[in-house]
């Protein structure tokens, strides 16, 4: 028998059930948000969940995080009193404590457990919305119970097409979302599976959008407020944008800016949909930069065809293919690219010295 380790929280009822197992430390900081949320001060302070670097401290307005809450709810149209919420993300950043407050604004049920691999384990439970990352979903997706889910909010990290390609054979309506903390969650959405899937991000009614001379997506919150991100989009609309990939990211080989990411989609159908792996790049005295495919777990045999390698695209085929154990990840199983590519540097220096 599964222990019981959860916690409901009514809020239209203000009724809080505590199953017995439920971890103290977990449970400590459910309820920390919440009287935070309930106090006097106008503003929350917490931290970025530090997918590029050092997480960051960032004051987040109360006011604002109120006016992203109700687009989020009137987009999916939960208004509903007593919409039955699985929060299953810790409640350290941005994603669960948006999570808690379309919750008390609009006086769900939810049913919080502790952030693991496979949330739904055991639960048979039926939820309107529920909010993972894609790691999450990879192992739900093993359990019969993910479309006891209605609504699923994607976001945290990349979503690759092995996974949306999985998700196409399931009833439950399922949305990447965009955004980060300095955005009080995410302000853009893209459905992913179901009859009017799209490949675009949409942004909800109250946000503008546009894009700085690096293709990099800026956006403007309460119609003044300004975050400027490194992600290079193409925009589509005044509302719509395609993500292409992190400037961060970019490779400059042999004098050719190379974004990872478009090169990862056309390779991702040559790689078997277990295994997760990246475009990185080494130093190299010839191209500066050396294109590399980076996989984890021990070696295996890949066959990526010549021929998406053709005429100026023979500069994006990757020189080497690496194999290492295990990635470096953040708090959100998103894939720490640089830190992959170091411990790599490392074991390949180890083995020839």
């Amino acid at each position: 028998m599964n222990k019981k380790i959860g916690i409901w929280i009514d809020f239209f009822s203000k009724k809080i059930m505590i199953e017995k197992d439920s971890p103290l430390y977990w449970k400590n900081m459910i309820f920390s948000f919440l009287n935070n949320w309930y106090n006097n001060n106008p503003f929350l302070t917490i931290f970025t969940s530090g997918t590029t670097g050092i997480p960051k401290k960032v004051i987040l307005y109360k006011k604002h995080m109120y006016n992203r809450a109700i687009s989020t709810v009137e987009f999916l149209n939960l208004k509903k009193i007593g919409t039955k919420g699985f929060l299953c993300l810790s409640p350290n950043f941005i994603a669960s404590k948006m999570f808690l407050v379309r919750a008390i604004i609009f006086k769900w049920k939810i049913y919080c457990v502790p952030p693991s691999s496979n949330p739904l384990k055991g639960i048979k439970e039926f939820f309107d919305i529920s909010s993972m990352i894609p790691m999450q979903v990879k192992f739900s997706l093993e359990s019969k119970y993910i479309e006891n889910i209605k609504i699923l909010l994607i976001g945290g990290s990349y979503i690759s097409e092995n996974l949306e390609e999985k998700l196409q054979n399931i009833s439950t309506t399922c949305y990447a979302t965009y955004g980060m903390t300095e955005t009080y969650g995410h302000i853009a959405i893209r459905k992913i599976n179901g009859s009017n899937k799209s490949f675009l991000y949409k942004s909800f009614n109250d946000i503008n959008i546009d894009v700085d001379n690096r293709s990099c997506l800026r956006i403007f919150l309460e119609k003044k407020y300004v975050v400027q991100t490194n992600d290079i989009v193409y925009l589509i609309s005044k509302n719509s944008f395609f993500w292409k990939g992190r400037y961060d990211n970019i490779i400059n080989s042999g004098g050719i800016k190379i974004i990872p990411e478009l090169l990862e989609k056309r390779i991702n159908p040559f790689i078997p949909f277990y295994r997760r792996f990246f475009i990185s790049s080494i130093l190299d005295e010839v191209f500066g930069e050396k294109i590399i495919l980076i996989i984890e777990g021990s070696p295996i045999s890949i066959k990526i065809p010549e021929q998406i390698f053709r005429g100026e695209k023979k500069f994006y085929k990757p020189k080497n293919i690496f194999f290492i154990p295990t990635f470096t990840e953040n708090s959100f199983g998103k894939i720490r690219r640089k830190e992959t590519t170091k411990k790599l540097i490392e074991i390949i220096n180890n083995k020839y010295t």
